[in-house]
């Protein structure tokens, strides 16, 4: 349950922006208003959860392939440099989200598919969590060398591959998380 009244005290912040915030995080999904204005974080179950991967996956494949014959010298070059600033990284931290969001974000801004871009953004939001949760040092390294994949068959303008490498890239991470559940002893229809 989140707390206004606390959450403002915690943040040195009038009720206004918090309230704000809530609504803003209602209407991404992620929080339910219930009896006597309460807010509560909602909790995705395993199935759900898989199935936005799977949107995520033909969306994602989709930018890839649409974005890639548009990339230039600067945004293969930026992409290049973010494979390496994210094979430094040694733990799935609010680092390496960061860098894998730009990453994603520089391969499918070419695309000019703001609508598209925007879907991806909000899945993103709704899964994260798990994909933190469930995230390891072998997968991070997995996720690592995929991505280059995709940027090398970008390069080789293979967009075919690089769709079918980045849908495959998504549902790996799809996959780790039905692994964590699967080691919790969580049936699929369990609220988390």
């Amino acid at each position: 349950e989140l707390n206004q009244v606390g959450l403002a005290g915690y943040f040195k912040v009038s009720r206004v922006p918090i309230r704000e915030a809530l609504r803003q995080l209602h209407a991404e999904g992620l929080v339910s208003n219930i009896a006597h204005r309460r807010t509560v974080v909602i909790g995705l179950d395993l199935s759900e959860i898989l199935e936005l991967i799977e949107i995520r996956a033909v969306v994602e494949g989709h930018l890839v392939a649409k974005a890639g014959p548009r990339l230039d010298a600067a945004a293969l070059g930026r992409l290049n440099q973010l494979c390496d600033e994210m094979d430094r990284i040694r733990d799935y931290d609010y680092n390496w989200v960061l860098k894998n969001w730009e990453f994603h974000r520089t391969l499918y801004q070419p695309s000019q598919s703001r609508a598209a871009i925007a879907l991806v953004e909000r899945l993103i939001l709704r899964v994260e969590r798990y994909v933190r949760r469930s995230g390891n040092r072998a997968r991070l390294r997995g996720a690592a060398a995929e991505h280059r994949r995709i940027l090398a068959d970008i390069e080789r303008r293979n967009f075919t591959s690089a769709r079918s490498r980045m849908q495959q890239h998504i549902l790996h991470t799809g996959e780790q998380i039905r692994k964590f559940f699967a080691r919790r002893g969580r049936r699929v229809s369990q609220r988390s």
